[in-house]
């Protein structure tokens, strides 16, 4: 199975998009407030990462090398 995090812009459009997925059959829809609490801990999470890569892309922050990581292991 795979996972597939969609961030709309345009909330107006929600509902016509949940419609479209909803009458796939191939296709599970769980919404947010349907997470877990474990699970939500882990999205945000990874948004955070998210964020750092693109501010690193961006040349406004600079991230550790591998080495660093494993050094404070």
């Amino acid at each position: 199975m795979s996972h597939l995090i969609l961030n709309i812009k345009d909330q107006s459009k929600l509902t016509f998009l949940m419609e479209i997925l909803n009458r796939m059959e191939f296709v599970e829809v769980v919404e947010p407030n349907k997470f877990s609490p474990k699970e939500k801990k882990i999205l945000a999470d990874l948004d955070g990462a998210v964020d750092e890569v693109k501010l690193h892309q961006d040349g406004k922050i600079k991230l550790k090398t591998i080495q660093e990581v494993l050094d404070e292991l």
